[in-house]
């Protein structure tokens, strides 16, 4: 049982770094300069692992391909409608906006990403799974265990110190008591870029983030006073 979990695990992070390489080669082309992207320090985006373990989970290779394709787009939407959702909700910023882009909701999720998570769902369940599940199946137990510590002691400290960093990111919007987007944006990376090598590092990783268009609750104090 230990084992299974463990595998599981290890497929979540090779999915999350999978994820975060494709967003920095997507970046890379749009901006032409490497963004380390993600808002965890270290190179992983958990969105990508989460949605294809459990697509993983729930499908397997006798589905046909084209139940594969839509169960990944529906899982994918969700997960990233959701993941912008709430990632606005406590930290009062949008770290991603599609509202330029055709056929989209809220600027949370459009066309391109969800069909981009049914293709990628194929090949995730048909091929991508079965072979790194066998190759860490064959792996020695004690030696699966060990990485799988290593790995997860890791990602918790990767959370961690993120959500530290990230928390400053909404005191810091909160500080503003203007509801004008562009020079709350130009301000946080400002500060951010003061505090520090790892703040500047979630600068440059969203380098378009925006905070959310709800008025901050210091803000709202402020004008009751």
């Amino acid at each position: 049982m230990l084992e299974k979990v463990a595998i599981w695990f290890l497929l979540f992070i090779l999915y999350s770094f999978g994820g975060w390489l494709m967003e920095v080669v997507i970046s890379f082309i749009s901006h032409k300069k490497f963004i380390n992207r993600g808002f965890l320090i270290g190179p992983i985006c958990p969105i990508y692992g989460t949605g294809a373990v459990i697509i993983s989970l729930l499908l397997n290779r006798a589905e046909s391909p084209l139940a594969i394709f839509c169960v990944s787009l529906v899982c994918g939407a969700v997960l990233e409608y959701g993941a912008s959702f709430l990632m606005e909700r406590l930290f009062n910023v949008r770290w991603w906006d599609y509202s330029e882009k055709a056929v989209n909701i809220n600027g949370r999720i459009c066309m391109s990403s969800v069909l981009s998570f049914g293709v990628a769902g194929i090949f995730t369940v048909e091929f991508i799974t079965p072979f790194f599940h066998s190759l860490f199946y064959n792996l020695y137990s004690p030696v699966l265990l060990f990485i799988t510590a290593l790995m997860f002691a890791w990602f918790i400290f990767d959370i961690m110190l993120s959500l530290w960093l990230i928390l400053g990111v909404r005191v810091t919007v909160g500080t503003v008591e203007r509801d004008a987007t562009d020079e709350i944006s130009t301000r946080v990376q400002e500060i951010l870029m003061g505090k520090g090598k790892l703040n500047r590092r979630l600068v440059k990783a969203f380098p378009n983030q925006t905070p959310s268009k709800k008025t901050p609750r210091r803000s709202r104090k402020t004008a009751q006073k």
